[in-house]
């Protein structure tokens, strides 16, 4: 008797057991805490360190690019894996739909990703008196996983009512690494980004671009008429918060580091406009670094120079730890070094 073909949901089931993942909600999928496993033997850039003062993240949550396939996120969240084997790893995926869902779809989607971080203490307004507090490290992907972390941070706020500094959850030790983000809606790049994954012949494409086309007309009538602002810049606005309700996550302070990644071939994401954002974020106080890569396409980066993409971060992360007990001009200095030996 011939064998079919496995079914998605069979292949979809065995490919989260080998990657020890647990669907927790719609595109969520959570990774416990297990023992220690063995890092990476040939590049000590991954190597997990013994130094406690560095304070590794435990909670690490990755905002996939739009239409990423789990087996593409998870060359990501493996190297996190092997760099920190004891950290909750979350990995939010991002669809097509989610930009044309509405503000309340959008938010109860990420409901499980709340409970997750609400369970782990992140929301809480006080420290815990123990010091072992939540060190969460954030990675976002494009503007579509960009826009999953800014709705969280509204879902965030909403439960646990966090309008003044009162409510404000204590900041805890984190980072953001965002990934070719932020940039603007144009047209041609709503086109590119919603028929990337179909094949340049394909007829789909046709009524793709038409529904975009519709789309794209629609956003531009609410804002004119409406007022209301287009969903990426309310995203750049996310991504430039600061005071009493945090930063983009209510847990961010302007302190806490933002490492920005981009490239001059970046089709969808112009290095110019996320080098616009990054000079805007440091006027407002906020501590934001930029990586610019020469000839990497839109979320590449990694593929093409892994140690270069991963070192610098580890680097960054390494440095800014070390920064509460430095003055701010030996920190940049350093940094600066740093991504000149790394990039």
């Amino acid at each position: 008797m011939a064998l079919g073909k496995s079914s998605p949901q069979i292949t979809l089931s065995s490919t989260l057991q080998r990657a020890g993942l647990v669907p927790i909600g719609n595109g969520i999928y959570l990774r416990r805490e297990i023992p220690p496993s063995k890092s990476f033997s040939d590049a000590t850039i991954y190597t997990k360190s013994s130094n406690p003062l560095l304070r590794e993240p435990n909670i690490i949550l990755v905002f996939g690019w739009m239409g990423a396939k789990l087996p593409h996120i998870f060359k990501y969240t493996k190297v996190y894996e092997d760099m920190y084997p004891n950290a909750t790893q979350i990995i939010v995926q991002s669809e097509p739909h989610f930009f044309w869902s509405s503000k309340r779809t959008r938010m109860n989607n990420l409901v499980p990703v709340a409970e997750v971080l609400e369970a782990h203490g992140c929301t809480r307004q006080e420290s815990p008196r123990d010091g072992n507090s939540p060190r969460i490290l954030v990675h976002s992907f494009s503007n579509g996983g960009g826009l999953q972390m800014y709705t969280l941070g509204n879902l965030l706020r909403a439960r646990s009512g966090s309008s003044s500094s009162s409510r404000r959850p204590s900041p805890h030790v984190s980072a953001v690494v965002i990934d070719s983000c932020p940039g603007n809606a144009s047209f041609r790049g709503a086109i590119q980004a919603f028929t990337a994954a179909l094949p340049k012949n394909s007829l789909l494409r046709i009524p793709v671009i038409i529904f975009i086309t519709l789309l794209y007309g629609f956003g531009i009538i609410r804002h004119r008429v409406f007022g209301v602002k287009p969903i990426f810049e309310r995203l750049k606005e996310g991504l430039l918060r600061k005071g009493s309700e945090g930063g983009i996550l209510p847990w961010m302070t302007e302190k806490t580091p933002r490492m920005y990644i981009c490239s001059k071939k970046d089709e969808l994401i112009p290095v110019e406009q996320v080098e616009e954002h990054v000079k805007e974020a440091r006027h407002r106080g906020l501590n934001a670094k930029i990586v610019v890569y020469e000839d990497t396409p839109h979320v590449a980066h990694a593929r093409r120079y892994p140690e270069q993409y991963w070192g610098a971060y580890k680097m960054i992360y390494i440095v800014e730890m070390r920064c509460k007990d430095r003055t701010k001009q030996k920190c940049n200095q350093e940094l600066a070094s740093l991504l000149r030996r790394l990039v």
